[in-house]
């Protein structure tokens, strides 16, 4: 490494010098004044370990035998505080048991009395390699942390674009509100949903989560989404009457040659249609969907009708409900049912009925879920809908 290079780094650090004989105190003083950027001072190792605390220290140089607390005793303090900074210990390396307990305190180097400049600053050139070696992952770390929270923002954002969903900002649906949870756990969600308006009298949800973590369930999510948003905004535009069992085989279609051998996605299709006032649905091993009736006080599920989407995928199944009946209804993906309660070891989803029951807005559902989970434990995503 470069000599002048060094020499300048030197003008960017600060540095904490410990030593009780006031003599080699001044000298340090009128030597390191005009090399480093700062220079900090200290009688003992109590003092210094103040100073250190105080201030933004790069090298701490310190003798050895000091009154109150010695250089090893300070450096043992320090330790806790920085396991890495660069520390000089002044000494006669009068013991091995001393120099054992150095080592074990990773002292970076030693200086023997007595020394010489030439010495003293070629000991310190082997503290600045080692300050310059960890600026420089700081830095690089620095720089993939950006990088990669960059990515992760654009990967966001592309996932917004491509569920494109059509919820009014009135969060009006037809004759219900509609409000959408959706956080995933990490950027690279394996959930995604779809709320899309048909035309005045339809509206599909649809909500998948790829199995699995990572890069290959957010692919697949994002292909599932991808391609139901396109197949609706191509029917939209060719002013076609929507079929959900052409949309499902379509899906299927698509979507089985870019599966891998076992892999499989979980997902809900609903589609409500107010002139026929039908609840069509089709859930491939997701949660039951859960929903209440007018004038009725208990909780229906409506249970999954397919096995979930695969290579091997063969058969779908469409069921209907009567639309009219239905006062408030959820949808979700498994990792609503994956958080931990705070008061116990119980899965979330053995309360989820009852706060579901107890609800009166997605408001009040979202508030008695936060309330009760101890820790997100996947990525999350319901859709609620509610009479107005």
């Amino acid at each position: 490494m470069n000599n002048n290079y060094i020499t300048d780094i030197y003008k960017t650090l600060n540095i904490l010098c410990v030593e009780d004989n006031e003599d080699v105190l001044d000298t340090y003083k009128s030597l390191f004044s005009i090399i480093f950027k700062e220079v900090y001072f200290a009688t003992d190792g109590l003092e210094g370990l103040e100073v250190f605390k105080e201030h933004d220290i790069d090298i701490v140089l310190t003798d050895f035998k000091m009154p109150r607390c010695n250089g090893l005793q300070m450096t043992a303090l320090i330790r806790e505080i920085d396991s890495s900074i660069p520390i000089i210990m002044v000494t006669a390396l009068e013991s091995i048991e001393m120099l054992r307990e150095a080592i074990d305190l990773h002292i970076t180097s030693f200086l023997k009395k007595p020394f010489t400049s030439d010495s003293l600053f070629a000991t310190f050139n082997v503290a600045v390699k080692s300050v310059i070696a960890e600026r420089f992952i700081i830095a690089e770390q620095r720089k993939q942390l950006y990088y990669s929270k960059y990515q992760e923002n654009l990967t966001f954002d592309k996932e917004q674009i491509i569920t494109k969903n059509d919820v009014l900002e009135s969060k009006k649906l037809l004759d219900f509100h509609c409000d959408v949870f959706y956080k995933p756990k990490d950027i690279l969600s394996g959930d995604s949903y779809i709320i899309k308006k048909i035309n005045d009298d339809e509206y599909l949800l649809f909500v998948v989560d790829g199995m699995g973590k990572g890069i290959s369930a957010s692919v697949t999510a994002m292909l599932c989404s991808a391609f139901v948003n396109y197949h609706l905004t191509q029917s939209i535009e060719k002013n076609e009457l929507f079929s959900l069992e052409k949309l499902l085989n379509a899906l299927l279609k698509y979507i089985q040659p870019n599966l891998l051998e076992n892999e499989v996605i979980a997902t809900s299709f609903i589609h409500l249609n107010r002139q026929k006032q039908q609840l069509n649905y089709a859930l491939f091993s997701m949660p039951p969907a859960l929903y209440m009736l007018n004038d009725d006080e208990d909780v229906y599920k409506i249970k999954s009708n397919n096995i979930p989407l695969a290579p091997y995928t063969k058969k779908i199944n469409i069921s209907t409900l009567e639309l009219s009946k239905i006062s408030k209804m959820i949808t979700y993906s498994d990792g609503l049912n994956e958080n931990i309660l705070k008061d116990s070891q119980k899965p979330y989803t053995s309360v989820l009925r009852d706060d579901f029951k107890k609800a009166k807005s997605f408001e009040e559902f979202q508030k008695l879920h936060q309330e009760k989970i101890a820790e997100q434990e996947d990525d999350i995503t319901y859709i609620m809908l509610y009479s107005s």
